[in-house]
């Protein structure tokens, strides 16, 4: 389980009803990093597991009790897992003009692993990108866009 699940289910559990932590983040005044991250499973459960006889009409990937996975809702998650995807998208993504990423390396949301291993698989599959590493997190960085914009402007210009 991820460090972000694993957050989220520590959040979650506590509530009993998924409602709960909804009410919570409502009534709070002061939002907190975890009622974040219970917020963010719970949106990614509504995309990735939608189940209308479940409370709130999401699955969860994991047991609240227990916090054991519950493979088969996982595995509804891995279908959109962007590694998975890769390679039936190669072709596409071989006829960009740019295939500009970046990630900074202090992602609160340990997002710069997943990016690194979708680079190292574009590099596999032969797939031209341009991919940047940055001393940041994951919030308040559009100074980037110094960065991405004018390649983007580029790559349409041609």
């Amino acid at each position: 389980m991820t460090d972000a699940a694993t957050h989220g289910l520590h959040e979650l559990a506590p509530c009993g009803e998924r409602v709960a932590i909804l009410e919570r983040f409502e009534a709070s005044p002061q939002k907190a990093k975890d009622d974040f991250l219970a917020l963010n499973i719970l949106a990614m459960a509504a995309c990735y597991s939608p189940d209308p006889a479940a409370e709130m009409g999401v699955a969860l990937p994991f047991d609240l009790g227990t916090g054991l996975p519950r493979p088969a809702v996982f595995e509804r998650w891995l279908a959109f897992d962007p590694l998975r995807l890769l390679p039936g998208h190669a072709q596409a993504l071989r006829s960009l003009k740019l295939l500009y990423m970046d990630c900074g390396t202090k992602d609160e949301f340990h997002l710069h692993h997943g990016a690194r291993a979708f680079t190292a698989e574009l590099k596999k599959l032969g797939i031209d990108h341009r991919y940047e590493e940055f001393d940041d997190g994951h919030m308040n960085v559009p100074y980037r866009y110094d960065r991405s914009l004018p390649a983007l402007a580029r790559a349409l210009a041609t």
